[in-house]
């Protein structure tokens, strides 16, 4: 997606956790891309003149599918943020929602494409939305939002998937300052039968599993206890095993009440 020097070019800076990222898009339909960013990222727009601390360059033109290239410069806004955070944060592949009254939130651990999203959308409405993707969380348990368009696949299994606003599903950004009260892994499983279990890991096999979700972990100063340290704090991890989102509403207010 390298920007073509011989066209011209046009920017958009959208928030990713607190990282300014420029979105410079060139070629013969910039203006109809950037229209489409601005309304994706409603919820992720920057105060006018913001100046980018990273950039990611699109190229667009007529030969190209709009929504496939839309899919790519989400995933590199994110990819961008992330490596520019590295070191300072720790950044969990993780969906988190929030309690617009206390401010709590409750990250969701998973691979891609194990039901974070999916998570997000049935839970989200009437309670903040902060991201279905990067959660990040700075060393005194503040999360920073990143409430970026969700990325819903066309089909059951495909690789491909339409970026979609927000607003457009019900969710609402957070509006307040957010702090970690839930770290939890999810086990879906289409065979699982009955309401959802929840149990709560050892340190270290709770460690095992955040581990490979957890974006430039050793770049981080004491990495395994940092992780070790939230989880702990939060009184451990929790895997939740469940056969459909619908299921975790009745369990939103046992996991805040677990919380230390």
């Amino acid at each position: 997606m390298a920007a073509d020097a011989g066209s011209a070019a046009r920017d958009i800076v959208v928030d990713a956790f607190g990282v300014p990222v420029g979105v410079r898009v060139s070629g013969d339909r910039a203006r109809h891309v950037l229209d489409r960013l601005a309304d994706l990222w409603e919820c992720c727009r920057t105060p006018v003149g913001t100046p980018a601390e990273v950039r990611v360059d699109v190229l667009y033109d007529s030969s190209l599918e709009l929504d496939d290239l839309l899919q790519v410069v989400t995933q590199r806004i994110t990819e961008t943020a992330v490596d520019a955070r590295a070191g300072q944060c720790l950044m969990l592949h993780a969906a988190c929602l929030a309690d617009p009254t206390s401010g709590a939130a409750v990250a969701f651990v998973a691979p891609g494409g194990t039901g974070k999203t999916t998570l997000v959308r049935t839970l989200g409405p009437g309670r903040w939305y902060v991201t279905d993707e990067t959660t990040v969380v700075l060393d005194d348990g503040t999360v920073l939002p990143y409430p970026k368009p969700l990325s819903l696949r066309r089909q059951p299994g495909s690789l491909f998937k339409d970026e979609t606003a927000p607003g457009s599903l019900g969710l609402v950004p957070a509006a307040g300052r957010l702090h970690l009260a839930g770290l939890c892994l999810l086990a879906r499983d289409d065979d699982h039968d009955g309401p959802p279990v929840v149990e709560t890991l050892p340190t270290l096999d709770g460690l095992v599993s955040l581990v490979p979700q957890t974006s430039h972990l050793p770049d981080q100063p004491r990495p395994l206890r940092r992780l070790a340290e939230l989880s702990e704090s939060l009184g451990g991890v929790r895997r939740i095993h469940y056969r459909e989102s619908a299921d975790l509403e009745g369990i939103w207010d046992d996991l805040l009440a677990a919380a230390p």
